[in-house]
């Protein structure tokens, strides 16, 4: 099983079409990512119906 981490920074750019993210952790490490347009707007869908309640589930079975 992998090890649960807990996020302490985020930050994201838009390069030519391509967003970068970097994720930190309570560890100092940077995890970078790169993702297109619509990895980025299923992340936000997910996220929000996460926050309003909602399973992330479905939206991950489309990416």
């Amino acid at each position: 099983m992998t090890e649960r981490r807990n996020l302490t920074g985020f930050a994201s750019e838009n390069t030519d079409g391509t967003f970068v993210i970097h994720i930190v952790d309570d560890q100092a490490e940077v995890f970078e990512i790169s993702a297109s347009r619509e990895n980025v707007e299923l992340i936000v869908s997910n996220l929000q119906a996460v926050l309003a309640g909602e399973s992330g589930e479905a939206n991950h079975a489309k990416g």
